[in-house]
């Protein structure tokens, strides 16, 4: 198995830098200098050779710019300097919070496409070498592998593994968008080792490219120090257990609030066909409020939807539920859960996971060493709210996730979003619609009936529309 000491973060570059007259300036003084420019409306050229004729350290003035800056909540300066970097190894417990924060980009290997295989499981803390959980894992892949022997596709086999599975991912964003991973404020009791490794890391990366801006983000005092993103590794969420009290059906997002301000349906459907400098518009006004319930890999792979703002209850929360409630707080995909001997297998395993995850507990393991066990089957719950982009655009949440290619729990959620819609406001929801619908075309290599709903189509249309 897999240790803390194999985890891999790996940079690929930082931005930005510059040569100015000859001379080399990291983004220290990139960002100090273009920082001057709000307040001079001259070249950067311009700008540093007005530094140096007065004879001023740059060092001292780029510092002395960052920390008034950031002392003062002003974000600008810290999204500016960005970072790029791979994760070579980590476990799915991990990327599930390092893809969370909305102003990243992120490229994730999926195991919608790659068998993964019996030595790509982490054990950190003191789960190395512990039988209760060596021997839970080895039961998890055994009945992965066997459902891949029976024929269901790897994307949904992957519901019995654990978070423990080793995963890979590319990641592209500012200081200002991984300041939370990098200063924590979850005990370790809930917060995996792992994760506050990586922080270490990406810390002194931001530090290596810019270390007067980092340190001056990291003194800037605020018991809210960054921009709030989904974090499940908290021990309880008072205002999420109050939501979930009565719960969502599963598969059926409850509709909490939906508001369209000040515009009517036609109104709404002539800035659609207006184009973006009018239909941006839109997007403060509508807003749809949903509790949903997906398993751990649909919320992984939903949360990368960053136009989403997201809510998630603890995950220590949806483990204790299905400890008390057993297989009804399993996400089981149709392939298997239409079989009765793969259903069988799938509720037992999901069963053995939960009882070793609570053994691991009685024995001593923390919070956030025994998460390592949970499948990715397990429910969780979720609050997001959807604007006019993620319900009417064709590259929106539910244009993209209606599409036959998308993967089914996302796409039984999204249509589930449009049915509840539908029911308060039939005239809205009659502007929604899978993308083909909205384009007019299918964007896939391979297209499917379901835009004969909407539009004239044949292959030689697609072989066009393609070219």
């Amino acid at each position: 198995m897999l240790g803390l000491e194999d985890i891999e973060v790996r940079p690929i570059g930082h931005l930005p830098k510059a040569v100015v007259g000859g001379l080399e300036l990291g983004p220290d003084v990139v960002i100090a200098l273009e920082g001057l420019g709000t307040f001079k409306g001259v070249t950067l050229e311009e700008r540093l050779g007005e530094l140096r004729e007065k004879g001023k350290d740059l060092g001292k003035v780029s510092y002395k710019i960052h920390r008034e800056s950031t002392r003062r909540g002003h974000s600008s300066i810290a999204t500016s300097l960005v970072l790029q970097f791979e994760v070579v190894r980590c476990s799915r417990a991990a990327s599930m919070l390092l893809v969370a924060p909305p102003f990243g980009s992120y490229l994730q290997e999926s195991q919608r496409r790659r068998m993964v295989e019996e030595d790509e499981f982490f054990a950190p803390g003191m789960l190395r070498g512990n039988k209760t959980y060596q021997d839970t894992v080895r039961r998890m892949y055994e009945a992965y592998r066997w459902f891949v022997e029976q024929g269901v596709e790897l994307e949904d086999a992957r519901y019995i593994l654990p978070l423990a599975s080793k995963t890979s991912l590319f990641a592209s964003g500012s200081l200002e968008t991984f300041i939370g991973l990098i200063r924590p404020d979850i005990s370790e009791e809930y917060y995996p080792e792992e994760l506050r490794r990586i922080g270490e890391t990406l810390r002194r990366l931001f530090y290596e490219a810019s270390p007067m801006l980092t340190q001056a983000r990291e003194e800037f005092e605020n018991p809210l120090p960054t921009y709030p993103y989904t974090n499940p590794y908290k021990p309880h969420d008072r205002l999420m257990e109050k939501l979930t009290e009565r719960g969502a059906e599963p598969g059926e997002p409850r509709l909490l609030n939906l508001s369209v301000v000040g515009v009517d349906s036609r109104l709404v459907e002539e800035a659609l066909h207006s184009g973006l400098s009018e239909a941006s518009s839109l997007n403060p006004l509508i807003q749809a409020v949903f509790l949903e319930s997906l398993s751990l890999a649909a919320y992984h792979q939903s949360i990368r939807h960053r136009t989403i703002p997201t809510a998630v209850e603890s995950i220590y929360t949806a483990a204790d539920r299905a400890l008390r409630e057993g297989g009804r707080c399993a996400v089981i995909p149709p392939s298997i859960k239409g079989d009765e001997s793969l259903s069988r297998r799938f509720t037992e395993v999901f069963g053995e996971a939960m009882e070793g995850y609570q053994r691991l507990l009685e024995e001593g393991a923390r919070f956030s060493e025994a998460l390592y066990l949970l499948p990715q089957s397990l429910r969780i719950y979720v609050v997001r709210t959807y604007n006019a982009f993620n319900l009417l655009w064709p590259q929106g949440y539910v244009g993209m996730r209606t599409c036959s290619y998308a993967q089914w729990e996302e796409r039984a959620n999204a249509y589930g979003i449009w049915r509840a819609i539908e029911s308060r406001m039939p005239e809205l929801a009659s502007l929604m619609g899978e993308k083909c619908r909205m384009l007019g075309y299918c964007p896939e290599k391979s297209w499917c009936p379901i835009i004969l709903k909407y539009h004239r189509y044949s292959e030689e249309e697609h072989r066009r529309r393609s070219g």
